[in-house]
């Protein structure tokens, strides 16, 4: 898995830790297709849903992390 520079700055910034990102995108409760090839992984944490956007590199099997973001609350 790769991280961006973005999504390791939001990570910081919202108290986001790697094992809750690799969790939404191995384990996620629901995934969606996003715009280009981007997908989004969402995962309730505790009483948070993290939603997480990633790119999945089909021909070497790796997964690039986009951003990572707390949904709000509706």
């Amino acid at each position: 898995m790769i991280i961006t520079k973005h999504a390791l700055l939001r990570m910081q910034q919202r108290g986001i830790d790697e094992n809750n990102v690799e969790s939404a995108i191995l384990n996620p409760d629901e995934t969606s297709d996003s715009f280009g090839r981007r997908k989004l992984a969402r995962k309730t944490i505790g009483d948070k849903t993290l939603e997480v956007v990633y790119i999945k590199e089909d021909d070497i099997d790796n997964i690039i992390v986009i951003t990572v973001y707390w949904l709000e609350e509706t």
